[in-house]
């Protein structure tokens, strides 16, 4: 009797210590509800906006669960840069909706030896297609003056949404590198499969809750909306994707010179096809081509609220344009280290404008050791680098717009460890550098003819579209151009 009520005793102290223990290595963070966790809280409002609530109440590094997926939460920089320089967080989450879309394949949310190889040839073979350098430039230039010429000029003192048009001459960039191909503005099918690539986000409350109960797949009704969700991410596949590998398919030369990336990943094919199957290309391409216009699009579209609602950072990037280019020329890549203005203008742009406010998850695959905490093996590692962007230690008066902050007192850049719009380490964005030219590139074009307003008794109250929630992408508005004189 006394051995039983001895060894029952003992349990209880091995659990009460086991806990506190774990306490000890695990970081706070709000309470769930069984099972589904703290999935209800992230779905009342936008994600970026609750983890930073939480992370003003729990700290720098905390913790919550997702339908049983613990999450570790992180939002100081250092701490961001030491847990993604480790090898041991370089996977990505999987589940059945990542699948019905390819995404367990391609470039952004593979893992291990795909995602590693992937990676490495990407990388080798767009540095290849001139990505970040000016054998690419002419190709920005060319999408520039377009967009200036055809949709623009022709608009001098109208109201005009431009939001349509960037995008193409945005798209037009990537696709040549990617397909040797170019989109007209008026291909409606092309312009369809944008669309629908971008409404993916708008199924998210049905993905949730497919997660949340994977059972239902087996009913009619949900069967039926699952598989309209399919249907269009295969239509957009099919107009755009398929078309172009079938193109290459019959034309490459596979001992050859590359044309573009597909060529590359055919040439791949031909060498390792259990690694370079159809569907992991699919994805890579999507990958390229989804990443390529999204972003710097969203970007382009909050700097020219941000150059609208503040006139003279308006006036002085026109005038280091006047001063370091003139008006005979197009602005070129070799003219930014001598604009120091123009490039603290756009880092403050993507500081404010946090394109992507929690990057994009990671998964440990073995433990590690972190800010004095043991993260699990298994676990999502997220970088809430909006948290970052707008903390006064890093950049004091945070909410102001000042591109003066990544200035010194000699006028030159000033680069700030703390800004990481295309986040860090051995996952960090893969088309940084292109990005970095077509920002530059689009906004001293434009400004080098154009002065920007917005339409009489109109400002933009810099608020997002609600069902893009991976994506800060700033709601509609127009703008009136008028020449510069």
């Amino acid at each position: 009797m006394w051995t039983v009520a001895a060894i029952l005793v003992g349990i209880v102290v091995l659990v009460v210590l086991s806990r506190r223990l774990s306490e000890k290595t695990s970081p706070p963070g709000p309470r769930g509800l069984p099972f589904i966790g703290n999935i209800l809280d992230l779905q009342r409002e936008r994600r970026e906006t609750v983890l930073l609530r939480w992370k003003e109440k729990y700290g720098p590094i905390y913790q919550f669960t997702s339908l049983g997926m613990t999450n570790f939460v992180i939002s100081d920089p250092d701490l961001i840069r030491e847990a993604f320089s480790k090898v041991e967080t370089t996977d990505r989450p999987t589940n059945i909706i990542f699948s019905l879309v390819m995404a367990d394949k391609g470039l952004v949310f593979s893992s291990g030896e795909l995602w590693k190889q992937s990676r490495r040839f990407s990388l080798h073979h767009l540095r290849n297609f001139g990505m970040g350098r000016s054998t690419l430039e002419t190709v920005i230039q060319d999408q520039v003056q377009e967009l200036i010429d055809d949709v623009l000029a022709p608009n001098v003192g109208k109201p005009i949404c431009i939001d349509h048009s960037l995008r193409v001459a945005v798209v037009n960039i990537i696709w040549r590198i990617v397909a040797s191909k170019k989109i007209d503005r008026t291909d409606t099918a092309a312009l369809q499969a944008m669309t629908s690539f971008d409404e993916f986000d708008s199924f998210k409350s049905l993905f949730i809750v497919v997660l949340m109960f994977p059972v239902l797949l087996r009913l009619p009704g949900w069967v039926t909306g699952m598989d309209k969700v399919r249907q269009r991410f295969r239509e957009s596949v099919k107009t755009l994707m398929r078309p172009a590998i079938q193109e290459h398919e019959e034309t490459v030369d596979l001992n050859g010179e590359p044309r573009d990336y597909i060529d590359c990943m055919l040439q791949e094919r031909s060498r390792n096809p259990e690694l370079f199957t159809k569907r992991h290309m699919l994805r890579c391409m999507m990958d390229l081509f989804i990443a390529g216009y999204d972003t710097t699009t969203s970007t382009l579209r909050w700097a020219f609220i941000y150059l609208t609602l503040h006139p003279e950072v308006q006036r002085k990037v026109q005038e280091e344009i006047t001063n370091v280019v003139g008006k005979e020329r197009p602005p070129a890549l070799s003219d930014r280290t001598r604009m120091p203005y123009t490039e603290a203008f756009i880092m403050e742009t993507q500081r404010m404008a946090n394109i992507a406010p929690t990057g994009v998850e990671h998964v440990t695959r073995e433990e590690i050791q972190l800010g004095g905490y043991t993260i699990p093996r298994g676990a999502q590692v997220i970088s809430l680098l909006m948290a970052v962007h707008m903390d006064e230690k890093h950049f004091p008066e945070p909410e102001v717009f000042r591109p003066e902050r990544f200035l010194d007192e000699q006028g030159r850049v000033k680069p700030n460890r703390a800004l990481m719009p295309f986040s860090v380490g051995k996952r960090s964005c893969l088309g940084e550098a292109l990005a970095r030219a077509e920002l530059f590139l689009f906004v001293t074009g434009l400004l080098q003819r154009f002065t920007i307003r917005f339409p009489d008794g109109f400002d933009h109250d810099l608020s997002c579209i609600e069902y893009k929630r991976l994506i800060r992408k700033p709601t509609e508005y127009h703008l009136v151009i008028m020449e510069n004189v």
